[in-house]
């Protein structure tokens, strides 16, 4: 069982960092990741995929080079070589998180977890996506709108399915609603159709205390058979040192840092 994280709200790339992680990425994940307008989803896309080699690599002890990543129907990551070991990522706000395990699938998910009380359009907007039972939890602590989101996302990208899950199917119950520091809340219950889930599988959440103030939750579908741990955060140091380059310097990846620095800024780390 493997977990990491990195915050790229802390990460404010030197030209080197910037034009060695390109070098340890395949051509066609730096032309995608160049199409994105904003400097945030630029540097999510890019330790996306450095935390999926470093990811690769510290498992199997092989150049992160070495691994060829392909995409499923839905767009998820999985590798081709080696279809015991399955992987999942996320990113929002501050944080890229993966987890990865041999032992069945893995659902990541990751999600600002806000104290403001939650606008009426998006009671309107979600209504659909929970269930009587979840509103109720909501209207107690407008943050487990947010904790339920996540649990419920979690879940579908365990099913490894993409969007179009009817996600009031799924009824989330609560056993604790407050974290500490380095620790992980295991004992959520999930009813499918108010039934238990055939497959056993549990759901792990851990929060990220992001400042005195800020607060970010990660969380995990996976089989009951994984140990619980802890994620661990990753430097950019930790990255670029267990990364390895396709090949020699190549005039795209200045220019890939050059276009970087064009790229429109946005308020979310605000």
């Amino acid at each position: 069982m493997y977990r990491f994280y990195f915050n790229c709200h802390h990460w404010k790339p030197t030209r080197d960092q910037w034009v060695y992680a390109n070098r340890c990425l395949p051509s066609r994940e730096i032309q995608r990741i160049d199409e994105y307008a904003y400097e945030r989803d630029v540097k999510f896309a890019l330790i996306g995929q450095l935390l999926i080699r470093y990811l690769l690599s510290h498992v199997f002890q092989e150049k992160s080079s070495s691994f060829e990543i392909q995409r499923t129907k839905s767009n998820r990551p999985y590798l081709k070589s080696n279809h015991l070991f399955d992987f999942n990522l996320s990113h929002h706000n501050q944080l890229v998180s993966i987890a990865g395990t041999f032992d069945g699938r893995i659902g990541c998910d990751t999600i600002l977890y806000q104290s403001n009380r939650l606008r009426q359009e998006n009671y309107d907007l979600f209504r659909k996506k929970f269930t009587f039972d979840e509103f109720e939890l909501i209207g107690r602590n407008p943050k487990n709108f947010y904790r339920l989101w996540s649990l419920k996302e979690s879940y579908v990208k365990w099913l490894g399915i993409g969007i179009g899950f009817p996600l009031l199917r799924l009824n989330f119950h609560l056993q604790r609603e407050n974290f500490s520091r380095n620790e992980i809340i295991s004992d959520t219950i999930l009813r499918i159709n108010q039934q238990l889930p055939s497959d056993k599988i549990r759901f792990d959440e851990q929060m990220i205390f992001l400042n005195d103030y800020d607060q970010q939750l990660i969380t995990l579908c996976l089989s009951t058979t994984n140990p619980c741990q802890l994620f661990v955060e990753l430097t950019i140091d930790d990255m670029l040192h267990g990364c390895t380059p396709f090949d020699e310097n190549k005039q795209e990846y200045f220019i890939s840092w050059e276009r970087f620095q064009t790229k429109r800024q946005t308020d979310i780390f605000s």
